[in-house]
């Protein structure tokens, strides 16, 4: 059980008052502008300058930065830009280019956590590039040019990544070589048990999330944790239960008894933050809510529920004892509103400490952390009213750090399935790209067939042998590329290929049996203008495309694992190289892409290489 796994009340935590702290003189590190270096001072000012030209609003850039902007943006903002710093430029022949951040002509867009968006629509910062940006991400060593972007960062097509693994650094360009969409991956693309976790394409890219911190300082140093302390105390490791309280019950049946969600949120307040009743609040928190802590898992499938409870009740008792005490919750907690269309807001007596909401299927669906982690439990989500509510608020002051419960009813109990803290709904969209037209041509029938063969007797029939007798042995060099890090390397290519036929049973096996292909996957449409989409019976589970032989030829699993890159422009012939790209479905909604590469051999299709594809 590790402290930065408690999400819950690590981030809680930001929101507590300065009464247990004034004594202490320790500095904060980033949170505030006037603690950001020149450089990102400036790019914040410019930012701010052209915030006043658009709004006619005049603010200055450090009250801007410290009260006005969500904590998800300072952090994504603080990250990003920390990772460019620290990434130094030198060319084939050592000579300097300057740090990534040189790069950067101005910031256009920071976004941090926005609700309901997908995962490439947040934790990223969207900027213009300097004139010789392009040319010198071309000729250093730091970065590569990788397969064009052609399922997520939609408009930016032209894609350069950090070398030397996971965390890595991502520049997304526009084919204008000028804007960006710039972030920082943290999370691996591991085949199989990446194609199941929907909560990666939130968490990919959100230094708060899990262990992606301690990745961060490990690739680039120096970069403090500051959204983990509150007022500059560093948030220590609580200490552990003793094995009596590990064995503490705790109550099914909410105190407050099957009373409106306002009743039962105010009880839930009142327990956790006046009373410091951590085992009365604890039976407001629904079994679904634990998913939100399998956050912190590379693989949340494997997260421990068993522990959530209690690493939950720790958790709330120590956030109660860091605040010191209170005689009830006024002034302690103040109601903020949230904006998104089709939240209805319930009048009720306690709207100065909370705002509650009644909040329809569809959009309550997608933010319930248990769905993100059902494979193969898709559902239509209809704008249905009376089984989901919300409530939102902040704790002492901290307005840019916003609390959003999601409640649903549990034998008639409202209870908390899950929550979200620093996220904002009306976020600014990022610049508009012009979006190229995708052309579409007629499908090869002999290949439709074998995708829908090779899929249906990998995820349906069961069949992995027939499965696995598709996959190419070049397809079996992506192993080492695509796999686990935990687990280990191949030894052979024979060994290669027997991990990934068991791989192929593994991921199969954790959807279960007696679905349909439309029950498991969906199609994923390319929006790159080079690639053609073919038109085929089955274009809603599964697309399928002729790529340009270029992007094919950088595709394969050799070349990947080797130094070559990608020619700029592609030439645009086509005929030796087609793909396929499929999601599969999660209740939430956004898993990863599969991609797979399929080429002709001795007369019959096979897949040469395969790839997951996150935000």
């Amino acid at each position: 059980m590790t402290w930065r796994g408690a999400v819950f009340l690590v981030l809680l935590l930001q929101t507590l008052s300065t009464t247990a702290i004034a004594q202490t003189t320790q500095p904060q590190f980033g949170g505030k502008y006037a603690e950001l270096d020149e450089r990102r001072q400036k790019l914040v000012a410019d930012w701010v300058a052209r915030l006043e030209q658009t709004t006619g609003q005049s603010i200055a850039s450090g009250p801007f930065y410290d009260e006005l902007i969500s904590l998800s943006i300072k952090t994504t903002f603080g990250a990003v830009t920390h990772a460019l710093m620290t990434t130094h430029l030198t060319d084939q022949a050592a000579a300097d280019l300057g740090d990534a951040l040189t790069l950067v002509e101005r910031l256009d867009v920071v976004r941090g956590e926005v609700t309901g968006e997908r995962g490439d629509h947040q934790f990223r910062i969207y900027v213009r590039l300097t004139a010789d940006a392009v040319d010198k991400l071309s000729r250093s060593q730091q970065f590569k040019r990788g397969a064009d972007n052609s399922v997520y960062h939609k408009g930016y097509p032209i894609n350069y990544r950090g070398q030397g693994g996971t965390p890595s650094i991502q520049i997304s360009i526009a084919t204008d070589r000028r804007n960006a969409d710039v972030d920082v991956d943290y999370r691996g693309s591991s085949f199989p048990a990446a194609l199941f976790n929907g909560h990666l394409t939130s968490s990919n890219s959100d230094v708060r999330a899990g262990n992606n911190y301690d990745k961060h300082l490990n690739r680039w140093t120096g970069f403090q944790n500051w959204w983990q302390s509150f007022f500059g105390v560093r948030l220590e490791r609580p200490a552990e239960t003793a094995e009596g309280e590990k064995r503490t019950s705790l109550a099914a049946v909410p105190r407050a008894g099957k009373k409106d969600v306002d009743v039962m949120a105010a009880d839930f307040l009142k327990a956790w933050l006046v009373e410091g009743n951590a085992i009365a609040a604890m039976s407001y928190l629904s079994e679904r809510s634990y998913g939100c802590l399998a956050h912190d898992k590379d693989d949340p499938l494997n997260f421990d529920r068993g522990m959530a409870p209690f690493q939950l009740l720790i958790n709330l008792r120590a956030a109660y004892n860091a605040i010191g005490k209170h005689d009830s919750l006024e002034g302690l907690v103040v109601g903020t509103r949230l904006t998104k269309p089709g939240l209805r807001v319930i009048d009720q007596p306690h709207r100065g400490q909370f705002v509650a909401y009644s909040v329809p299927d569809d959009i309550a669906i997608p933010l319930d952390c248990g769905s993100e982690l059902m494979p193969g439990g898709s559902t239509s989500a209809r704008r249905v009213y009376g089984n989901y509510a919300g409530t939102s608020f902040y704790v002492a002051g901290q307005k840019d750090v916003p609390v959003a419960l999601l409640w649903a009813k549990e034998n008639g109990y409202w209870k908390i399935v899950s929550w979200r803290v620093g996220a904002t709904d009306d976020a600014a969209a990022p610049p508009p790209i012009m979006e190229p037209a995708v052309t579409r041509i007629a499908v090869d029938e002999s290949l439709a067939a074998a995708a829908r063969d090779f899929l249906e007797s990998w995820l349906v029939k069961k069949q992995y042998d027939a499965a696995f007798a598709y996959l190419s042995p070049r397809s079996y060099r992506c192993y080492d590329i695509e796999q686990d890090p935990a687990l280990p390397a191949s030894t052979s290519m024979e060994d290669a290929g027997r991990k990934l036929r068991a791989a192929l049973a593994s991921s199969s096996a954790a959807i279960g049996t007696g679905r349909k292909l439309d029950q498991v996957i969906e199609a994923v449409e390319p929006f790159l203008a080079s690639i053609r989409v073919m038109d085929h019976a089955d274009a809603k589970v599964f697309t399928l495309m002729s790529v340009p032989d270029a992007l094919a030829d950088a595709a394969e699993c050799t070349a990947r694992a080797g130094s070559s890159t990608i020619p700029d422009p592609v030439p645009l012939a086509y005929g030796n190289g087609f793909g396929t790209t499929v999601r599969f479905k999660t209740r939430a909604g956004e898993a990863p892409v599969l991609r797979l590469l399929w080429r002709k051999d001795n007369g019959s299709w096979r897949i040469t290489s395969y790839g997951v594809e996150l935000p």
